[in-house]
């Protein structure tokens, strides 16, 4: 037979404000020892180096040598800078490049001092032709002698060949044919001739013409 007290609550009994107390601190420690942060993934300012690391691995770059042309990179020769990964999976995959080792690039700076050198020669010979044929032919210019009629009309043309074989036998200068703009000259006279003796170094020469009979 359960013994019931005066009053209606023994003495040794906690109170209810006390209970709710215990009964909070014991879910506290649960939640404690449940939910410790080692069971929670790392924060993200803990994976951002990882990140960071990823990224700058994606975004590698090397040279490559390109063995043939490829559409908006580049020329057959010509060195050019792509990621490492289209480097690997299309320019050597399919052959048209190869990776930029030291010797390869120092092979191509030497072939592009050597074509610079050559450069600079090709455009001083053309500086020292044009200086022999101002020399040579001066303001009097390049006299050419044609059959004419009672009128001065000339019977015939004058050729850029012609020009080009009389400029080597006086001033010992060589020029393509193709390189003469020939004016046109249809009677005795005077006309100025262009003469390309570089990309860079065009001679203005003056043809004159006059009566083979002269």
């Amino acid at each position: 037979q359960r013994r019931r007290w005066a009053g209606g609550t023994p003495q040794n009994f906690p109170t209810m404000p006390t209970m709710r107390l215990l009964l909070l601190s014991l879910l506290s420690s649960a939640f404690s020892l449940h939910l410790s942060p080692a069971s929670f993934r790392r924060p993200l300012t803990e994976r951002a180096p990882t990140i960071v690391a990823l990224a700058a691995k994606k975004a590698k770059t090397v040279q490559v040598v390109l063995a043939s042309k490829v559409s908006g990179l580049g020329k057959e020769g010509e060195l050019v800078t792509v990621k490492a990964a289209y480097a690997q999976n299309f320019i050597i995959a399919k052959g048209l490049g190869a990776i930029a080792t030291k010797e390869v690039l120092a092979r191509i700076a030497a072939d592009e001092a050597q074509r610079s050198a050559d450069a600079a020669a090709a455009k001083q010979a053309a500086a020292d032709a044009e200086a022999a044929m101002g020399t040579v032919f001066g303001g009097q210019g390049l006299f050419i002698k044609k059959k004419v009629g009672p009128d001065g009309a000339l019977f015939g043309s004058v050729t850029a060949s012609e020009i080009a074989e009389m400029i080597e036998q006086r001033a010992g200068v060589k020029v393509d044919k193709r390189h003469i703009e020939v004016p046109q000259l249809s009677h005795v006279g005077t006309a100025v001739a262009d003469v390309q003796l570089h990309k860079e170094i065009t001679a203005k020469l003056k043809i004159c013409v006059v009566p083979a009979t002269m």
